[in-house]
């Protein structure tokens, strides 16, 4: 009777610690689909999507839902639409946030967003914007590509876990530039590459990390040089996500439970 009972005990435990943790994925950009100039997906959406393939691998253990049934299912939201555009210029607007999460029943949210800075101003553009206007007026300059990824808990009303990853735009002489389309879309395979290789596996190994801290075992990123530029971490957990200084560091920290 006793080992029965360990026996029941063991398989509750390991049915409990199986259990999926959900979190809906949403892009800053998600109702801006392929509305610029070359049609290219925006960067928050190529980053979230990575990421929602890399939570949705069958040895993961955090689920979500794919943009396609997101975009279904709040097509006509104002309140997200709104929310989404506070969120672009650093604001979270948790009461909005709170709603959605209870829509598709789970309380954590992670939010993205992508936009290029300069070191002149505080401006954040469209990515394919500057590419446009860098080309058409033959600008060079370093622009730099800042993409900011923040978990929220919508039920308590907390930003939980948050970081900020940026890239060199362009070449090394900080040329930005296409003069067809072919050399449009070897700057957009570069995007979906950095989001490949750098944005989403850390952003989705730190956030596994954040739910089950056992799970696995953080594996450093190499960084290698390259014609798109130095790529590097900074890590902050504001309440509302602001931007901080540059570092001459590359890293990542995690924040436990």
């Amino acid at each position: 009777m006793k080992n029965l009972l360990k026996f029941i005990l063991v398989l509750c435990f390991l049915t409990s610690t199986a259990m999926a943790q959900n979190v809906l994925v949403l892009p800053a950009d998600l109702y801006q689909t392929k509305e610029n100039y070359y049609s290219f997906d925006e960067v928050s959406e190529i980053v979230a999507n990575d990421i929602i393939k890399d939570f949705n691998k069958p040895n993961s253990q955090i689920k979500t839902y794919d943009l396609y049934n997101i975009r279904a299912k709040f097509a006509k939201n104002e309140q997200l639409k709104n929310a989404l555009a506070k969120y672009k210029n650093n604001s979270i607007d948790y009461d909005a946030f709170k709603n959605i999460g209870k829509d598709f029943g789970c309380n954590y949210i992670l939010l993205v967003n992508s936009s290029v800075t300069t070191n002149k101003n505080s401006i954040r553009r469209n990515i394919w914007e500057v590419l446009e206007l860098s080309t058409d007026f033959d600008i060079v300059y370093p622009f730099r590509l800042e993409t900011s990824v923040v978990l929220l808990d919508s039920a308590n009303e907390l930003a939980i876990w948050s970081n900020n990853y940026s890239t060199k735009l362009g070449t090394n002489s900080n040329e930005f530039s296409a003069k067809n389309f072919a050399q449009a879309n070897a700057e957009y395979e570069k995007i979906k590459l950095y989001s490949q290789t750098v944005v989403a596996p850390s952003a989705t190994q730190n956030i596994t990390l954040r739910f089950y801290p056992k799970s696995i075992r953080p594996i450093p990123t190499k960084v290698q040089e390259n014609s798109g530029g130095a790529l590097k971490f900074e890590r902050t957990i504001p309440e509302k996500p602001k931007l901080k200084p540059r570092e001459d560091f590359f890293g990542d920290t995690l924040f436990g439970i």
